[in-house]
């Protein structure tokens, strides 16, 4: 028995089933591929469907008047191989046998040139000698129409593979197109159930011209509306109807519904994905009746199951990408966590790290000036010892918020740096800016008026210390903290509730 080869066409079955012998060869390829029929009939034994042109030319065949044989220029095997004879009938005798040649082209889909198509007839006597060449192609009518399926369902999952979630509607239409088109069917669709399985909707139709459309007015269809249908949808997973008038009694809510819509003849394949039936795709016959064929349900199973696997690897993607968003979205929520004071919702400390050393390049690399404060809640344990800490943290979360309310400009920032400590990054603040801010912020926190009787000034305050410079390739992270802090520790030494600054 010969054997495929890997780079067998996968339709090859089709054409290895037929009943007479066939030769296919592409003309910018060598292999020649034959059937059983075709090996037989010219005597090849050979493991492989796949001949190569030395093969061919050792079949010496002969004239069939003259029977003188026939040279390798003649030999019409080779003649029509190589497409100089094509889509004309020609005889040849082989092995006492008379053979009837006849040869045409065909485009297959997956490649850019044309292939030569084959068939060869033994003919017993001469009086058949002038069958027309139309009944020769009768004879491949049905290979013909399997390799322009074939076509069309490669045309069809090229569309279909991997198409954009936005673009499915176009290209779902367009397969119906094609479908209907090739079928010669009065209208083509696809409806699609609810998760619940109890309502149908027409989500995409095709009609020929000067057929009416009915999709508007097929949606969230009850599955009691048609039940003869959906029970044989949902268990028989076809649906063919080749005389709507020969429905039963117990489909009569379907034929008055097929009436309505002028349907003769209906055909329907249920559509399933992974064991999950999603809906179904269908043809209406409307300006005749029509048996339907079981080549008819093969094609419309083919492309129910690709429009199918197509809608639900749509869903796969879109799934996936919803999730995808929710997790980017609780990233940037855990990092905006991360980077906050859990008591006051401020900057922490790990954003005011990463911050001050951004800040710190950036204007080194331009050259821009830089303030960093430090502030210190004044006699802050004494108010927490007497008030009580929840009164602490709730002071806490107002002189956070107080602080924040009086920085304006982009990229400044205010962070809890400690535990009564906050720190302000101000870029771009100049030393005539950086003792106006100090002050402002000073006054802010003075204006809560929030009562500190344990304070000297019956008010909790604040001590502010800064260092305002222009950084260079030399300027650490750690002068600018130890400048500010130094500055604080100065403002604490002179009594609290007070501002001072270096400037370098």
């Amino acid at each position: 028995m010969p054997k495929l080869k890997d780079d067998t066409p996968h339709y090859w079955a089709i054409i290895d089933a037929l009943p007479f012998a066939v030769l296919l060869k592409d003309t910018a390829k060598p292999h020649i591929f034959a059937n059983k029929q075709a090996l037989h009939l010219l005597s090849l034994t050979t493991d492989s469907f796949v001949l190569s042109l030395h093969d061919i030319r050792h079949i010496r065949l002969a004239d069939p008047i003259s029977k003188t044989q026939l040279s390798l220029a003649q030999n019409p095997l080779l003649m029509a191989l190589s497409g100089s004879s094509v889509n004309q009938s020609v005889l040849f005798e082989y092995s006492g046998t008379t053979v009837q040649l006849y040869a045409t082209t065909v485009q297959l889909s997956f490649t850019l040139s044309n292939s030569v198509l084959i068939v060869l007839t033994p003919e017993s006597t001469a009086s058949k000698f002038d069958i027309a060449q139309t009944e020769r192609v009768d004879d491949t009518s049905e290979l013909e129409e399997a390799l322009a399926f074939d076509k069309l369902m490669s045309l069809i999952s090229t569309e279909l593979i991997n198409v954009r979630p936005d673009k499915l509607d176009i290209h779902i239409e367009d397969a119906l197109t094609a479908l209907g088109e090739f079928c010669h069917a009065d209208r083509s669709y696809v409806f699609l159930f609810d998760k619940q399985m109890k309502h149908m909707s027409n989500t995409h139709e095709w009609v020929r011209t000067g057929i009416k459309a009915h999709k508007e007015n097929l949606q969230n269809v009850p599955h009691q509306a048609l039940p003869y249908f959906w029970h044989v949808i949902q268990t028989e997973l076809i649906f063919a109807i080749s005389d709507v008038e020969q429905l039963t009694e117990a489909a009569q809510a379907e034929k008055n519904e097929f009436n309505a819509e002028n349907i003769q003849s209906v055909l329907c394949t249920a559509m399933s994905s992974e064991g999950q039936l999603l809906g179904f795709v269908g043809c209406d016959m409307v300006a005749r009746k029509r048996n339907w064929t079981a080549s008819d349900i093969r094609r419309l199973k083919l492309v129910g199951n690709m429009i199918a696997n197509t809608i639900q690897n749509v869903n796969y993607r879109l799934s996936l990408q919803k999730m995808q968003n929710k997790l980017v979205k609780a990233n940037q929520e855990l990092k905006v966590l991360a980077a906050r004071d859990g008591l006051t919702g401020i900057a922490n400390r790990r954003q005011f790290d990463e911050v001050i050393l951004q800040e710190l390049h950036r204007c080194t690399r331009a050259q821009a000036p830089l303030c960093l404060m430090l502030i210190d809640i004044d006699h802050f344990k004494d108010f927490n010892d007497n008030y009580g800490h929840l009164a602490g943290d709730d002071a806490l979360k107002r002189v956070a918020i107080a602080l924040q309310q009086q920085l304006k400009r982009q990229g400044e920032l205010i962070a809890r740096y400690g535990g009564e400590e906050f720190a302000v990054i101000l870029p771009q603040c100049d030393s005539a800016e950086a003792p106006l801010i100090a002050k402002r912020l000073h006054a802010a926190i003075f204006k809560l008026a929030i009562e500190h009787t344990f304070s000297p000034w019956q008010l909790l305050t604040i001590s502010i210390g800064y260092c305002q410079l222009t950084p260079d390739k030399k300027t650490s992270i750690n002068t600018l903290i130890e400048k500010a802090d130094t500055a604080l520790y100065q403002a604490k030494a002179a009594g609290r509730n007070q501002v001072k600054g270096i400037s370098l």
